[in-house]
């Protein structure tokens, strides 16, 4: 079963593509933060995923292995 698209699916990825992050490489201050989520919920994995038509992007993430 396919999730339904919101209603502004269409200017989100719009925004997505004018922020030119996707496919850039690691930054540290994403990777604070992706070490601060699980600081603060207790968890041992975090990550910070951008979505855009066709993918699940990681710009950071915390205690999965290598991506290959």
């Amino acid at each position: 079963m396919k999730a339904p698209l919101p209603k502004n699916e269409t200017a989100r990825l719009e925004a997505l593509r004018q922020y030119e992050i996707l496919d850039t490489n690691a930054e540290e201050v994403f990777d604070d933060l992706a070490r601060l989520a699980a600081y603060i919920c207790q968890t041992p994995i975090a990550v910070i995923s951008l979505i855009d038509h066709d993918r699940q992007w990681f710009k950071a993430r915390l205690g999965l292995g290598p991506i290959f």
